[in-house]
Formats: structure tokens, sequence, C-alpha cells
């Protein structure tokens, strides 16, 4: 675990050492759905994707290499889990801030429609209650790792997806660790 820690913090560095040389700075807002799964030991946890939504402010620096740029939001991010304790399913609703941070890759392919490729670290935290119905209860905050991708339309839309692969657990349920995985389906607006 502190090999991950290390290995954020470098990406971190790196990434913020080329934003401070950035060429320019555009804004936006985003948001989207989420498809969330929560796994732990069988029988605890609904193996069923669950949907969630999420919105919030973006900003995108270009850096001094061609076409690559660093963008990073502040997301509110609103999903479900469900569990089961004494024979019955339960919901909880998971609130938490989210701060993607990623190197993107932009390709034009056109004067108004182009491509682009994501990845990089995320930081989750939670808000409220991390208790998990007296069974167990979800970390303040954990680490994912993005990848992803979409479309850039009209300079100024911005369509993507991506897939968060988690760097540690997000909590625990009866001594077992709590994983969560997500796929993300992005609508952006940059100003």
């Amino acid at each position: 675990m502190k090999m991950k820690r290390i290995s954020l913090l470098l990406v971190l560095l790196v990434t913020l050492s080329g934003v401070a040389q950035a060429q320019s700075w555009n804004w936006g807002l985003e948001g989207g759905v989420e498809l969330s799964r929560f796994k732990a030991a069988k029988g605890l946890m609904s193996q069923e994707n669950r949907v969630g939504w999420f919105l919030g402010g973006k900003i995108k620096a270009e850096l001094p290499l061609p076409n690559l740029a660093v963008d990073a939001s502040l997301l509110y991010n609103q999903n479900k889990m469900t569990y089961t304790k004494g024979g019955k399913e339960r919901n909880k609703k998971l609130h938490m801030f989210v701060i993607p941070l990623n190197l993107r890759y932009d390709y034009d392919l056109q004067q108004n429609f182009g491509i682009y490729l994501a990845t990089g670290p995320q930081w989750n935290w939670f808000i409220g209650n991390s208790d998990i119905g007296g069974m167990g209860g979800l970390r303040h905050s954990f680490f994912d790792w993005n990848v992803g991708g979409g479309f850039n339309i009209l300079r100024h839309v911005q369509i993507g997806f991506n897939y968060n692969i988690p760097l540690g657990k997000m909590g625990e349920v009866n001594n077992v660790d709590l994983e969560g995985r997500s796929w993300n389906f992005r609508f952006g607006y940059w100003f």
C-alpha cells in the first residue's frame, strides 16, 4: 500500500509540474451516469450493477507538448450499494466528493470534431455515515485509477466514458475487504 501511495504522489508531482508550464487553460462543467459493482464475500453484497450520478466543475490545462493536456475535476457523486443483513436486502446511499486528475491526449480529426484518451488517479472522499448496517464500514477516502476516452465536438462539448480500477479497499464488511468498480458515462461543456 505504501508503494501505491508513493507512485500516486510521483504521478501527481509530474502532472503538476507540467500544469505549471501550461500553454492555455479551459474550465467547464461535467456530469454523468455511473454504473457500479461492489464486491465482498459471497452473500454479503449484491453483485448487480447500481446506477448513480455525478456533477461538478472541471479544468483543463494544455501542456507544452503536442496534443497533451491535464484535466482535473471536483465532482459530487451519489450512488447506492445493496447488502444483505438478517436475510433481508438493504440499501445504503453513498455520497462522496471525487477528484480525478488525468493526463489526456487530444487529437483533432476535423476542425470541430476530435477524440481524446485519458488516464490518471482519482481520489474519493465519503461524506456522512460510513457504517454498513453494523457489519463494517467504509474508509473515509480511497484511490482509483481511471482509464477512458471520448469525443470532443464543436470545441466545447465533450462526451466520454471511463473505467475506474480500485487501488485498494473502500471498506470492510464482516472483516472482508470491500471493493468497488465502475463505468462512468460523462458529458462535459467547456466555456
